[in-house]
């Protein structure tokens, strides 16, 4: 205290001088630049700059991404950068509708309290399919036992389904039903994306518990231009492949239409196929005048039928009801069809009278008009020059869909011979030439009958050669369409009943030019191999290295997988237009396999795989596809 005193009373001051206050604290900060784009296309990339200021420790930045679909929101090419250093982003390869939006975040690596966001959209090309588009597909569902699906969709040009309906035939598998229904069912929305490949995905909803997975259905598909796409089913309940066409027409049908269907009989509850002409000679009318059919029951035939019957007028969405009477068949002689109108050309059918398990029959198939060539086809003239033909089917050794697959041509000379044919025809479970099947590969010639008036067909094949053992008498039915439009085909079966068959097909008249193979194209595919595997796809032919490349989306077993690698090898077309060539990868069961090509233009063709009995490597495996070439679904697209 004194010193204290002392101290304070002297007679000096001294001058007390704080240090001085520190300058402020830098703040780490962070900002895009330049800023990223908000948007861009699923194909694109782009590129994403961040700069870090007031980091003394220069540590860059920590980039993520952040989505409503996590797992699927795109990658970046480095997870950390330099302040100013550029990282990539690339969208996911697809998504569920026609845009996503992902969330890009940069963090100050320093201090990840200082972070940006830049959202950026992603955007597909829904923009390539608007409208209404009719579906049709057959298939097996998990009983094993056939399945058709038919329908419409209304696209809303970006990645959405508005409306629709649908018929479907399965096997009800509930403890109250047991039994193969017909079900019509409304479509009460969904979501669709088309990649930059032209592949793609359809997702339909229903309120139908019984179909698809609890009611909503899934569909691979490949582009190939805005107008149709081929499709196949990706449950884990059904497995198909079909088409999808834009609807341009829904005008109440008229004239004659050739048409074919195939599925099961409801009172055998075996294999069936029937086909012919139904003339529509009045509004909403068939009388009978001008129509004819054919039925092929378990490998029996009933040819030659009389028709009748009734069409309705068309509901909003272009689908009318036909009511068909066939007194000559033995099993059932009324049908209903409902008919999705595409155009004034082509409908697609699927059987409808069987909701309670106990109908005619459940069909499903197509009708092509023949417009004003009805009634004009009066001699063995109108069939002249080269057809192409595809045809799946059963085998009725065993019953099961698509165990025969059959792809074949032939020069009809106008004068009621057939000459220069070759056909690749295989019955998968048959045993006849050993427990692998039965594969008829030969050359053959034959004759041909054309009903005057109605356009109905009959064809026979002869001298085959290599002749098989035993001998096959083939009989196919043709149905004309005139105007440039290919004819319907029914397998008749064997003659000799060797080899009893049935099933279903097209023929095509094949083009004078070119048949080549090369560019892009979109196929689809049906395989047996006590399994049914279904699939889209799109590949590139190169026809100078000989090969083919691609990806498929594919259906084995009801277990559907996405993005398999295709990829092939082929020899330049004969002059006929037939070429081998071999398609392998995990898209497919047993792989490699040798196929041959039917080229009907260089646009488009069919395929059958051809070594069932291949005494040195037996596949056991069956399998029929079709191709055509695909419009890319932009600019710089592959």
């Amino acid at each position: 205290m004194i010193a204290g005193f002392a101290g304070c009373g002297g007679g000096s001051t001294a001058n007390v001088q704080n240090p001085p206050a520190p300058p402020p604290t830098s703040t780490i900060a962070i900002a895009f630049q330049p800023t990223p784009a908000a948007s861009i296309a699923i194909n694109a990339t782009s590129p994403l700059t961040a700069v870090v200021s007031n980091d003394p420790s220069n540590a860059g930045v920590d980039w993520s991404l952040t989505c409503a679909n996590p797992g699927n929101c795109g990658v970046l090419s480095a997870l950390h950068t330099a302040s100013g250093q550029a990282t990539t982003y690339t969208p996911p390869a697809s998504f569920s509708g026609n845009s996503q939006t992902v969330n890009v975040v940069a963090f100050a690596t320093a201090n990840h309290s200082q972070n940006v966001v830049a959202p950026i959209t992603i955007t597909a090309f829904g923009a390539n399919f608007k409208g209404s588009y009719v579906l049709e597909a057959q298939g097996i569902d998990s009983s094993s036992g056939p399945y058709e699906f038919g329908g419409v969709i209304i696209l809303d040009g970006n990645g959405g389904i508005t409306s629709g309906e649908q018929t479907v035939n399965f096997f009800d598998q509930n403890p109250d039903v047991g039994a193969l229904v017909s079900r019509a069912d409304p479509i009460t929305g969904g979501s669709y994306f088309l990649g930059p490949d032209g592949r793609g995905t359809i997702t339909i909803n229903t309120n139908d518990q019984d179909v698809g997975q609890n009611g909503v259905e899934t569909f691979s598909f490949v582009y190939l231009s805005a107008s149709q796409a081929l499709i196949a089913e990706m449950d884990f309940t059904e497995s198909s492949t079909g088409t999808m066409d834009l609807q341009t027409s829904a005008a109440t049908p008229s004239g004659g239409y050739a048409f074919v269907v195939s599925g099961t009989d409801i009172a055998t509850a075996s294999p069936t196929a029937f086909g012919g002409i139904l003339n529509i000679d009045s509004p909403n009318n068939i009388s009978g005048t001008g129509s004819v059919t054919d039925q092929n029951l378990a490998g029996t035939l009933t040819v030659k039928q009389a028709l009748s019957g009734t069409v309705s007028n068309p509901d909003p969405f272009g689908a009318v009801t036909l009511n068909l009477t066939v007194p000559g068949f033995p099993t059932a002689t009324t049908f209903q069809f409902t008919g999705y109108i595409v155009d004034a050309t082509h409908i697609k059918l699927i059987e409808s009278d069987n909701s309670s398990g106990a109908g005619s029959a459940s069909t499903g198939g197509v009708a092509i008009g023949q417009g004003s060539a009805t009634g004009t086809f009066t001699g063995d003239t109108v069939l002249s020059g080269t057809y192409v033909f595809g045809m799946v089917g059963v085998d009725l050794s065993v019953f099961t869909p698509s165990t025969l697959t059959s792809a074949g041509l032939f020069t009809a000379d106008g004068s009621g011979d057939l000459v220069n044919g070759f056909t690749d025809t295989f019955l998968q479970q048959s045993g006849i030439q050993g427990n692998a099947g039965a594969q008829i590969s030969a050359t053959f010639g034959g004759t041909y009958v054309v009903d005057k008036g109605t356009g109905r067909v009959h064809l026979f094949f002869s001298h085959l050669s290599p002749r098989p053992t035993p001998v096959i008498d083939p009989e196919l039915f043709f149905y004309l369409t005139g105007n440039g439009n290919p004819p319907l085909i029914l397998d008749g079966s064997d003659t000799s009943l060797n080899y009893p068959s049935l099933g279903a097909g097209i023929a095509y008249l094949q083009s004078t030019g070119t048949l080549g193979f090369n560019g892009k194209y979109g196929f689809s595919f049906t395989q047996q191999n006590g399994g049914e595997n279904d699939g889209t796809g799109q590949m590139t032919a190169s026809s100078t290295a000989g090969t083919v490349s691609g990806a498929a989306d594919t259906n084995s077993g009801f277990n559907p997988t996405f993005d398999n690698p295709v990829s092939g090898t082929f020899a330049p077309p004969a002059s006929n237009g037939r070429f081998a060539g071999t398609l392998s990868g995990q898209a497919f069961e047993f792989s490699p396999f040798a196929a041959d090509y039917y080229a009907i233009d260089a646009s488009h063709g069919f395929f059958v795989e051809t070594d069932l009995v291949d005494p040195n490597n037996p596949t056991g495996v069956v399998t029929f596809g079709y191709y055509a070439a695909a419009t890319p679904v932009c600019a710089g697209c592959p």
